[in-house]
Order: C-alpha cells, then structure tokens, then sequence
C-alpha cells in the first residue's frame, strides 16, 4: 500500500547578509498500518542539508554521509561504534547533549504515537495506513534563536502549531487543546532540552560556495523570441536571491520563468530566472542585469547584458579611432619608404 507522501515545510527567508544566520529543522513520522519502512523515522537538517538520521528500526541516530565535491566529509563506522568526522558541523558530542539528544528523540516518538491513536479513534481509522508527522524548525542568528516553532500533522493535513518562544498554541483539534498543567510542563521541556539541543547544533564552520554568475541569451525556436536568462550555478548553501534587472528596474515575476533552486551533481546549486524579449524590445537596446545575494558574497554580485553604458561606449570609440590613425600613419611610412627606395633604384 502506498504511503503518502512526506511534505517538508520550507522556512521563511534569512538575512543573506549575516554570514551567521542558519536554520535547524527536523521531521519525524509515525507510519501506523503496515509497510515495509519503519515505524518511526527522523531527519535532522542544518540549512536544508540533511546530516543526522534516526529510525525505529536500527534505534539509534547516525550521520549521514555528506559529500562535498564527491569527497566523503561524514561517515559513521559500525565497527568503531562512533562517529567519525571530516568537518564538524557542530560540537563534539558531550554526555549532556547526547542525553538530550536521546530524550528529544524519545520524547517526539512519544508525542507522535500518542497523537496518531488519538486521530484514529477520531476518525475511526481502523484499517489501513495512516501517518503522523511533526515538524520543528529554528532560525539562529548570531548564536540566538529568532524563530522556533513545532507544527503536527496527521495524513497530509495540520493539526496543531506551537510558537516555543513565544508559548503560543494553534490547534484544530480539540483534543490536543493543553490543560494548564500541561502547557506548563511542554514549556519547560522546550526550554530546558529542546532549545538548549538546538542552539548546540549550530554549524561552526559551514562552508560556502560563491555562485558563478552570467546572463546568457538564445532564440525561442517557436516564437523567435529571444530569451535572456539569468544563471548562477555553484553555490551552496542553497538559500539565494536572484533579480532580474532592466535598465537598473527589477523585472516584474509576472515576466520571468523559472526561479527552483536545483542541486548539481557535486552538491552545491543552481538557480535559473528567464525573461522572453521581442524584437522590437531588443531594437530598444535595453540593459539586463542580473543581481545575486548569497552567504558567501559581502554585498552583491552584478552582471549586465545588452547596451554598452555612454561612458565605456565613448571610451572603445576614442580606442578604435586611435587605432586607426596608428595603423593610417605606420602604412604611409611604409609607402614613403618604399618609394624612397624605388627612386634610387631607378638613379642608379
């Protein structure tokens, strides 16, 4: 029977300039009913790349293995049993962070499986598969927690959101409405495990792969228009912003296609906005540029396609115009010269 599909929330934006900001995020699901995959399963992601992974099956976490220009960076080795690392996405592992590890993880398994007999009864599932999932995602900026929240959802459908800093609940479920008590005991579980966890999961030296940028330009086979896109490729983290410029003006997304960030083959990304362009906007000669912010970028990169600026325009004229009267002068010489040369020939 199939199971239905996983749906990973994706976080607002972060500020591209801090090269300091990061996000957390981790998804379990519960599968009751049977399968051929676990039971329970965890993902741990730190800026949408996944580096930690549990199951109910082999109950244990692992690192994933995380390849970086195809070089294995994290392994973990059965026969050594601990984790060996390349580059350090976080602290080493100490007895309280891998305590608490172990109690986020029994205590999400415990929340899942609970909630899961609860909607069923609900909704008199008795039969058949059924999942339940949780989500928890944190922004840290500056080694302090701008955002963490906790979302359920049960078959594809959200069933309760938790703001952990602000204490605020959003359920649609009455049954999983807190009591004081039990408020009162999640917030201090939040702020005692969880978001001790999170800020000790923080990435020390992530590394960054600054984006080769160029606007390209081809012919639409159909329409003969031309496309102007604007590409950047080789960057990591994944998270970019990329505009598409005419004449220094930000071209409307109504205009453009494309803007999916997709992975390369060697783990870094790239991202592809494009723009349909007539004939009579290219007699026009307008000028494109394309602007892209990244973590590994200070400000900004730009590149420009089409008209030539006044200035550099005057300064390849005066040039040319140099070189022709060069190229003018050095050939009269020689034509000087040779008839020079001519006249005494024919004296003697």
């Amino acid at each position: 029977m199939k199971v239905p599909a996983v749906v990973l929330l994706i976080l607002g934006s972060v500020h591209l300039a801090s090269t300091d900001t990061h996000s957390l995020t981790m998804v379990a699901t519960f599968i009751s009913g049977e399968t051929q995959f676990p039971e329970i399963t965890m993902v741990l992601l730190v800026n949408d790349v996944p580096v930690e992974y549990y199951d109910s099956d082999i109950k244990k976490i692992i690192t994933m293995a995380v390849l970086v220009n195809d070089v294995p960076v994290e392994y973990y080795d059965s026969d050594i049993n601990k984790f060996v690392s390349r580059r350090h996405w976080r602290v080493n592992d100490s007895i309280q962070e891998t305590d608490l590890r172990d109690y986020v993880v029994a205590d999400i398994g415990n929340i899942l499986q609970k909630s899961s007999h609860t909607l069923m009864k609900k909704y008199n599932h008795t039969q058949g598969v059924h999942v339940s999932q949780e989500f928890a995602a944190c922004d840290l900026e500056d080694e302090t927690l701008s955002r963490f929240f906790i979302m359920s959802a049960y078959d594809g459908e959200e069933k309760f959101q938790y703001d952990a800093l602000s204490h605020i609940q959003n359920t649609l479920v009455p049954e999983f409405v807190w009591s004081k008590e039990t408020s009162d005991i999640r917030k201090q579980i939040y702020a005692n495990t969880y978001q001790p966890l999170s800020q000790t999961g923080s990435p020390l030296s992530d590394p960054t792969e600054r984006p080769r940028v160029r606007v390209i330009q081809k012919t639409e086979p159909h329409s003969g228009r031309t496309q102007v896109s604007c590409v950047a490729t080789g960057f990591y983290p994944r998270r970019v912003n990329v505009t598409l410029l005419r004449d220094d003006r930000p071209v409307p997304d109504r205009e453009l296609t494309g803007g999916e960030v997709l992975p390369n083959g060697d783990g870094t990304y790239q991202l592809r906005r494009s723009l349909s362009v007539s004939e009579e906007e290219l007699r026009e000669r307008h000028r494109y540029t394309c602007t892209v912010s990244h973590l590994s970028v200070d400000n900004k990169l730009d590149v420009n396609w089409g008209k030539t600026p006044v200035r550099i325009a005057v300064l390849i004229a005066v040039l040319v115009l140099t070189a022709l009267i060069i190229t003018a002068v050095v050939l009269c010489r020689r034509r000087r010269h040779t008839g020079e040369e001519d006249e005494d020939w024919m004296m003697d």
